[in-house]
């Protein structure tokens, strides 16, 4: 005898709240609930309403959020944005834009709720949208180096170590506005570009080149080959900022949050200095040092970006 098909609803609620069983087709009744998963103290599980299909990330896939960040990325990297997620209901310029954007890209875009999007976000602050992109390609250190000007002043912003993401993104916003060509940061043991970044860096990191490289040392010394001084910033050191005048083409070394820049770092570079404290904290965050250090160098010979 075949066994009879099951299905997932086999009856119907009467006025009473009472189940009584349906008639199966050809007049037979189904077949009485078995107590167990498909019965739960007499009453049968509700029936699951699968929601909406979404399209699932890549696993390389990162999120980002914010308005700046989602509108750099597709404004500047269309090609890496996978899907975009709105909150559905607003209206607003903004809204109408990224739609466009998205449109003219044939970028999936989903209208979600607001739980969806803090779920999606773990709880930052999203602003109404966030979006899938694939991993920012990494520059080529040498291919930047070689389309700059050799007879210009030119800044490259060398991170040693920096783990942290938000620090790494506060560099990378810095190093756009001052006019930067290149933030370098490792492959290993240090913060790389996701979607805390980007957010940190307003969307910067999709604008400005971020180099990575295995052995810091050695890239320091292809630097220097190439024309560039390099100068660490060290709090232990004697020397100030403003005791002489930063090289016009300049690799500004910015140590870990922690430990500040290695020893073998420290002893490659060109020269070490500090900004002069007067309060017991002992040093700076690593992205306010860089910050005052790439400044300091915009002082003395401007932004091409200022200058455009």
């Amino acid at each position: 005898m075949t066994k009879p098909e099951r299905k997932n609803n086999c009856g119907e609620r009467d006025g009473r709240g009472s189940f009584e069983r349906s008639a199966r087709p050809g007049g037979k009744k189904a077949p009485a609930l078995r107590r167990g998963r498909e019965n739960f103290g007499g009453r049968p599980f509700p029936e699951r309403r699968s929601g909406p299909k979404r399209a699932a990330p890549a696993a390389s896939d990162d999120l980002c959020w914010g308005r700046n960040p989602v509108l750099t990325l597709l404004q500047n990297r269309p090609e890496l944005c996978r899907k975009v997620f709105l909150l559905a209901g607003a209206r607003d310029e903004f809204r109408a834009t990224v739609t466009r954007l998205c449109a003219d890209n044939s970028i999936p875009v989903d209208f979600a709720e607001r739980e969806e999007l803090e779920r999606l976000t773990g709880g930052a602050v999203h602003q109404g949208v966030a979006a899938y992109a694939a991993p920012i390609p990494p520059a080529d250190l040498d291919d930047v180096v070689d389309a700059l000007d050799p007879q210009a002043p030119a800044l490259i912003v060398l991170l040693d170590h920096c783990q942290d993401p938000r620090n790494l993104g506060a560099v990378i916003r810095t190093a756009e506005v001052a006019g930067a060509a290149c933030v370098v940061c490792q492959n290993d043991r240090s913060a790389t570009v996701n979607g805390t970044v980007i957010k940190t860096s307003a969307g910067a990191a999709f604008r400005l080149p971020v180099a990575q490289v295995v052995n810091v040392g050695r890239a320091m010394e292809r630097l220097k080959q190439k024309g560039f001084w390099v100068v660490g910033l060290d709090h232990r050191t004697d020397e100030t900022v403003w005791s002489s005048a930063l090289p016009e083409r300049l690799v500004l070394v910015v140590g870990s949050e922690g430990d500040g820049i290695g020893a073998l770092t420290a002893k490659n570079c060109d020269k070490l200095v500090k900004f002069p404290m007067a309060g017991r904290t002992g040093s700076l965050n690593a992205s306010v040092a860089a910050a005052l250090g790439m400044f300091e160098w915009v002082r003395l010979y401007g932004s091409a970006k200022a200058s455009e």
